[in-house]
Order: structure tokens, then C-alpha cells, then sequence
């Protein structure tokens, strides 16, 4: 390989040793940004039945429980634009709810004018052309979520929608505001009913903090629904009991310091919206509420819980869901809920920087409690080390978790370095038998330009050492002299450490070539890998 340098080489010798990893990989989008914000469901009549799909129109399926997938383009006469939301209730059917983009409606986001909701009966193999709901031109219908109502009597099999109203997305303009919107369906998504706002107060229409947003629903058994969702740096609850047709008094339920809008070193956004979710089993809790959401009360970014025992009129304090106590400074975020209805057992999703010194390479772990919420315990689902996509790439605002009859189906994505979709499919009886340590052998960079330079933090999980060279080069000349070099060596204790990593800065700031030469791979061969960074 004859390479010619341009700024500034990275040479990363490493020890290759692969172990067994429970996540699967579904999908490489071969990009930095898309595929994101993904979406599963269990098949509430097979299990072994796993569907999911992910930004812009991605669907997935699954028929061996997570371990393939199938892999297509999901398209509906009203467009497809992304924010899908899978959802599986008491008949199998499986129902993608997701943005239209509607033809001749390009500009300003004008396109996503409804919500749009696509039908499965056979186990999200196909889906039929969808139904929506929620057209008021010109204003735009963004953020939707589902739930059904499985246990009730006068309301069995309705299907509850919720999402924000924008009078114009993204506008500074006074007059422009958000709302809360909501409908329902009585025809298994045939058609719906005529949307109304649900939300006592208006947001503005910023696509911000004081916007209200990320509105979720919950139904217990009797037929109740409980709505959360945020806006002005507060979280909202409200409920109906006579199926949605009419509605209470909005209630602010936490404060919420960072507001929904959350800022996490190294990423574009971060999304701290709420997530609810009813005990309809039949033990202890029944009835019982669960919210989850994310906020940087402590400083960093946490994943917070509050219950309630009589439909929301009153609350527990405040906790903490995870048991990182040890490391102030790292990063918690993007948290979901999930309940499994035969047993109440919930389960709390969330990237998680605690095994990363420098708060930039993320797993995910998941919360698993099963005493109400009163203790959980923690397991982290992912061994590929994920780097962030940077300050100025979209890389979504959830992931999501799904929990039926004691099996968990978890997807999320990461950049490693491509955007990427993976999944975890588990028997919650075997959560303790998780890899405790990453996958052996792997090496990841992340930079991050300052006015002093480059920022490079190199990650692994075994040893390296790397020298890192300075160029000078002028335009118009062919050669590149040696300007500085640095020596970096990682000394990686496999078993002791999760990851190691290294941090430097150095006065380049742009045109940086980093070559990686791994030796000692499973195959005995060495392995070269070339980056580029313009």
C-alpha cells in the first residue's frame, strides 16, 4: 500500500482476539447518519416473531427470534418519512406507525401534514397501504406514538395515538406554537377518529425545549389512558377514562432542569422525553405507573423514574434507575420503558458512558427490575464499541425495548464507525449469563476539532501502540515533511478493564489521514485500515 500523507497519520498496532457478543447486527446503512431511531415489537401470538424498523423507511422482520432479519423499504400511498414506532397488541397484528410525506408538500416540512399507520397480519412480513389521521392543513403533525387497550371491556382492541401538533416546525415566530394531539381507532387502524388536542397549555414551535413534545400513552386494565409528555423544562401528565373522548386537567408531574432538549458531549441532540408504561398483570402492582425519562439534575445526563400506585394522583420521589454511582461525569441518555404484562417486570433501556473514561464511546445497557421499581439490576447488552457521530450529524432521538412473556427484544443504533441498527433478543432468565466484558480485539477513534486542534481519543479492548505524525504540507507541493510526532501506547488488561483509552490533542485541525495497521488477528494475518479525515 503506497500511501501518500496529507496532515497527520495515526499508526495503531494491535492484538486481535475475538470473543462471543449477544448482540446481532441488522442493518448497516454504510453512512454516518441514517439508519436511526429504531423501533421493535414482540408478537404477542409468537414470540419467536420479532419486527422493527428505523429511520427513513426501513423494516425489518424477524421469524427466529432476533437472530436474521429481513431487511426492506416500507412504502405506503402517503409517504414514508421516518419516526416509525412498532407496536404488537393481543391478536398478533403488528401496527408501523410513522411521518407521511405527502406529494407537492416539499417545502418547510409542509409534507408531513398526518400520521400515518400501516397494518401487519402476518407477522410484519408485508403491511397493507395504511390508514392516517391528524390532516389540518397547513400544520404539521410530527413525534407519534402507539399503544392499544387489550383488557378492557367497553374499549378492547382500540388503538390510541399521540403526537405534537406544529403550526410551522421549527419557527421562532410568536405566533407559531405546538399542541399535544390524539385519536383513536376502533377497526384495528382501518380508520380513526377525529384528532383532538389533548394538551390544556401550547409549546412553541421551535422543536425545542419550551416545545411540548414525545407525548406517550399507557391503558390499564379497566380501560383507563395516561398520557406524559414534555415541554417548558416540565413533564406533563393527563388521563381519560371514558376512552379518550374527553380528557382532564393537564398536570405537571417533574420539573425537568435540562429540559427535553438535552446537551451530551459529542452528540447533535439528545432526547430526555418521557416514557409510561401500566402493570396490567396480576400480581402485586397491577395498575401500577411507571415513568422514565432523562435529565442532568446531577450535573451529567441520568436516567430518572417516578411511580404511581393511584393512576397519577400522586407521586413517588424521584430515583435514579441505574447504579452507576461511581462516575459523576458520564453520561446516561435516551432512555425507554418496556412492561411485561403476564409478569410486570419492566426493563429500562439507555446508551451509557460509565466504562468510558473520556464520556465518548457509549454501550447500552439495559434496568431490569422486579419488585415495582424498588431495586434494579443492571446489564449491559452491547460488546461493539460505539463512537458518537459529532456535534453536526443527526443520529436520532430513541431506541427502543419490547417485553412479552418474559423475553426482552431490544434495538438501537450506533456508529461503529457507519450508522447502524443492532439488536438483542433475551430470555430474561438468562440476563446474568450476559458477556460482562467487550468484545476482545477492537480498536476505535473519535475526533473532535477545537481552536487548539484536533482532540483524538482512541478506545480499545486491547493493547496498541500508535504513533501519530504531524505533517507540513504547502499546496503546491507534492512532498509532506515531518512536522511533530507522538507516541501513545495503550496497555489493555483483558478481563480487568471494559475499555482503555487514550486521549491527545495536536495542532492539526483539518486534512488528517490516521492508517491502522492491526497485527495478529484470529487469522494470523495483519489487517490494514485506512481512515480519512477532511
Amino acid at each position: 500500500m503506497n500511501l501518500k500523507p496529507t496532515g497527520l497519520v495515526i499508526i495503531l498496532l494491535c492484538v486481535a482476539q475475538w470473543s462471543s457478543a449477544q448482540e446481532v447486527l441488522v442493518l448497516d446503512g454504510g453512512s454516518v447518519m441514517y439508519p436511526n431511531e429504531p423501533s421493535i415489537c414482540i408478537s404477542h401470538t409468537n414470540t419467536s416473531t420479532v419486527c422493527s424498523g428505523a429511520n427513513i423507511n426501513y423494516r425489518m422482520h424477524s421469524v427466529d427470534a432476533g437472530k436474521t432479519w429481513e431487511v426492506k423499504p416500507l412504502r405506503s400511498k402517503y409517504g414514508v418519512w421516518g419516526d416509525p414506532v412498532l407496536h404488537g397488541d393481543q391478536h398478533g397484528k403488528i401496527y408501523f406507525t410513522h411521518l407521511s410525506r405527502t406529494e407537492g408538500k416539499d417545502k418547510d416540512y409542509g409534507f408531513i401534514d398526518r400520521i400515518v399507520v400501516q397494518r401487519s397480519d402476518d407477522g410484519g412480513k408485508t403491511y397493507n397501504e395504511g390508514s392516517f389521521t391528524g390532516l389540518n392543513e397547513p400544520k404539521m403533525q410530527d413525534k407519534p406514538w402507539i399503544s392499544s387497550d387489550d383488557y378492557s371491556d367497553p374499549y378492547d382492541s382500540r388503538l390510541y395515538l399521540t403526537w405534537t401538533e406544529f403550526d410551522k416546525i421549527n419557527s421562532k415566530k410568536k405566533k407559531h406554537h405546538s399542541r399535544i394531539r390524539f385519536s383513536y381507532s376502533d377497526d384495528f387502524a382501518e380508520s380513526w377518529s377525529e384528532a383532538i388536542t389533548i394538551s390544556d397549555s401550547v409549546g412553541d414551535a421551535v422543536d425545542d425545549d419550551h416545545t411540548l413534545e414525545g407525548a406517550t400513552t399507557a391503558v390499564n386494565r379497566e380501560g383507563v389512558i395516561y398520557c406524559v409528555w414534555a415541554g417548558h423544562r416540565k413533564l406533563y401528565f393527563d388521563k381519560s377514562t371514558d376512552g379518550g373522548k374527553t380528557w382532564g386537567k393537564d398536570k405537571v408531574i417533574a420539573n425537568q432542569s435540562s429540559g427535553w432538549a438535552m446537551d451530551i458531549p459529542h452528540l447533535y441532540r439528545c432526547n430526555g422525553m418521557p416514557f409510561i408504561v401500566c402493570d396490567n398483570s396480576l400480581g402485586n402492582n397491577r395498575g401500577k405507573l411507571y415513568v422514565v425519562w432523562g435529565d442532568t439534575t446531577a450535573g451529567s445526563a441520568n436516567v430518572y423514574m417516578m411511580t404511581s400506585d393511584d393512576g397519577g394522583d400522586s407521586w413517588t420521589d424521584i430515583k435514579q434507575v441505574h447504579s452507576d454511582l461511581y462516575h459523576p461525569n458520564r453520561s446516561q441518555f435516551l432512555p425507554n420503558i418496556a412492561i411485561d404484562p403476564k409478569t410486570g417486570n419492566i426493563a429500562v433501556i439507555y446508551y451509557d458512558r460509565r466504562n468510558s473514561k473520556s464520556d465518548v464511546f457509549t454501550d447500552v445497557y439495559i434496568s431490569h427490575s422486579t419488585d415495582g421499581g424498588l431495586s434494579f439490576n443492571d446489564y449491559r447488552l452491547s460488546s461493539t464499541l460505539m463512537r458518537p457521530a459529532g456535534k453536526h450529524v443527526f443520529s436520532g432521538d430513541y431506541i427502543d425495548i419490547d417485553y412479552y412473556n418474559g423475553k426482552l427484544a431490544a434495538i438501537w443504533s450506533g456508529n461503529a464507525p457507519s450508522a447502524r441498527i443492532y439488536s438483542a433478543y433475551i430470555d430474561v432468565d438468562t440476563l446474568d449469563r450476559l458477556y460482562p466484558i467487550h468484545k476482545i480485539g477492537q480498536v476505535r477513534e473519535y475526533h473532535e476539532r477545537t481552536k487548539k486542534g484536533t482532540v483524538i481519543t482512541i478506545a480499545a479492548t486491547t493493547e496498541v501502540s500508535a504513533t501519530i505524525t504531524e505533517y507540513k504540507r504547502k499546496w503546491f507541493r507534492k512532498q509532506s515533511k515531518i512536522k511533530r510526532e507522538h507516541k501513545l501506547d495503550i496497555r489493555h488488561r483483558i478481563g480487568l478493564e471494559g475499555i482503555t483509552e487514550k486521549q491527545i490533542t495536536v495542532r492539526q485541525k483539518r486534512r488528517i489521514l490516521i492508517h491502522a495497521i492491526t497485527t495478529k488477528s484470529t487469522d494470523g494475518k495483519e489487517e490494514e485500515t485506512t481512515l480519512y479525515i477532511h
